[in-house]
């Protein structure tokens, strides 16, 4: 019989063992006795501050290089978009690296004396890897038809134009001004290591602790999912963050959730840019498609649940 309780597989670690004593727990560093909804609003706080400002000033100073004047930044042109669009990128993907990134790293030294355990940096199997492939490969019709009823809800002028401004981007980088090559560092593999890292590394485990490993769960992936700010994909933003967020926790490695990342953003990127347009049209997946999808995709979910029991006795 497969036990489907959300129990921590950490339990043996999650206490903070008190001065003097020994005993095995990875939140024992300095910050790791601290209330669990302080230190992940504190840090939640810092990384996104850090992301933002470093990579507004990394994106500066690149748009600089191109020949750009801080006259011309500060005024928003969208045509500086559309003509400087490896600037913007390059310097998101700073801002991600020396923010969410370092962030994380600094968290959980703060919190444990062991921030790669904390971090749930450890190495993973194929079979693992395989199968959380195959789970997220049955649930990408579900996501896409979850897009078609986000995009439904109205949203403000204002929430408007942002989408606009990030379509536009998107538009430039998947049509004949992108670097294919430079946009799987910029929007595959940065996103993948560095929001990973921060999310279902440091925001996740801190989560976990405070609220349990369900609640924890479905936190990091709202976080993860309003993080984008694409409020028209918000929903199944959520969706494949508490996925990836299951598979971390279920399996006790990150690097898997770091290969889903790289694999998804990497196929969104090539059928963006070389695909037919109806696999890229929400509109065109058939509902039975997501049934069949949601299926295959709970029997999946079941195996690697099944696989990892171990780890949580």
């Amino acid at each position: 019989m497969v036990d489907l309780s959300f129990k921590t597989n950490d339990d043996r670690i999650d206490a903070v063992v008190p001065p003097g004593r020994s005993g095995l727990n990875v939140f024992d560093g300095i910050t790791g006795s601290w209330p669990s909804g302080a230190a992940l609003a504190l840090w939640v706080f810092v990384g996104l501050l850090a992301y933002l400002f470093i990579g507004n000033i990394a994106s500066t100073f690149l748009l600089a290089l191109n020949g750009v004047g801080l006259q011309d930044i500060l005024s928003g042109q969208q045509d500086i978009f559309a003509e400087n669009g490896n600037a913007f990128l390059g310097g998101n993907a700073i801002g991600l690296a020396l923010g969410l990134g370092s962030v994380a790293l600094l968290a959980s030294w703060l919190d444990s004396s062991r921030p790669l355990r904390y971090l749930r940096l450890k190495s993973c199997n194929a079979a693992d890897v395989a199968l959380s492939l195959a789970g997220l490969i049955c649930l990408l019709p579900a996501v896409l038809g979850l897009g078609i009823l986000n995009e439904k809800i109205p949203l403000p002028d204002v929430l408007m134009q942002l989408e606009e401004q990030q379509m536009e981007l998107i538009e430039w980088f998947t049509g004949e001004g992108g670097n294919f090559a430079l946009n799987m560092v910029y929007v595959v593999a940065a996103p993948a290591l560095f929001e990973e890292m921060f999310f279902r590394g440091y925001v996740q485990r801190r989560a976990e602790r405070g609220l349990g490993v369900a609640a924890g769960i479905i936190l990091t992936g709202v976080i993860f999912g309003v993080f984008h700010l694409r409020l028209t994909q918000v929903l199944p933003l959520i969706l494949l963050g508490c996925y990836l967020a299951y598979v971390t926790w279920r399996t006790g490695s990150l690097w898997i959730a770091v290969v889903l990342h790289f694999f998804n953003n990497g196929l969104a990127l090539s059928l963006s840019k070389w695909g037919p347009k109806s696999v890229a049209d929400p509109e065109a997946v058939p509902w039975l498609l997501i049934i069949g999808g949601t299926i295959l995709f709970a029997a999946c979910i079941l195996t690697i649940h099944r696989r990892n029991e171990k780890e949580h006795r």
